[in-house]
């Protein structure tokens, strides 16, 4: 598959299930499960590159989305996967708000942070 085949663009759900995420004392004493920005491009990374059937080191986190071919209906589907992962809401338009692996999983993580 190459790199602007949008067409056939399909993230797989892992066989082993999402990435677990880190987790962080709460102020209650409680564990939250607040993946950081690393651990976000890293689950976005291994996603794009079992998609593109490529190694990861050849997935760049400041390439955009669409260079690897996301698609309007893939980036809503890759929301809805994100959602699962991180266990609460993703915005569809994701992908078009922060274009690069990068962007996305700083922005993610921020947000969390400033929700907790």
């Amino acid at each position: 598959m190459s790199l602007t085949d949008s067409a056939m663009f399909v993230l797989p759900v892992p066989a082993s299930g999402p990435v677990s995420p880190v987790t962080r004392p709460t102020r209650l004493g409680l564990r939250d499960a607040t993946p950081s920005a690393r651990a976000i491009s890293n689950w976005l990374v291994d996603r794009m590159a079992r998609h593109l059937d490529v190694d990861r080191d050849e997935v760049d986190t400041q390439r955009p989305f669409a260079d690897y071919g996301l698609g309007s209906m893939a980036a809503v589907k890759l929301s809805g996967d994100l959602e699962r992962y991180l266990g609460r809401e993703v915005s569809p338009t994701l992908t078009w708000d922060f274009p690069t692996i990068e962007q996305a999983a700083q922005h993610l993580a921020d947000e969390a942070a400033a929700n907790f």
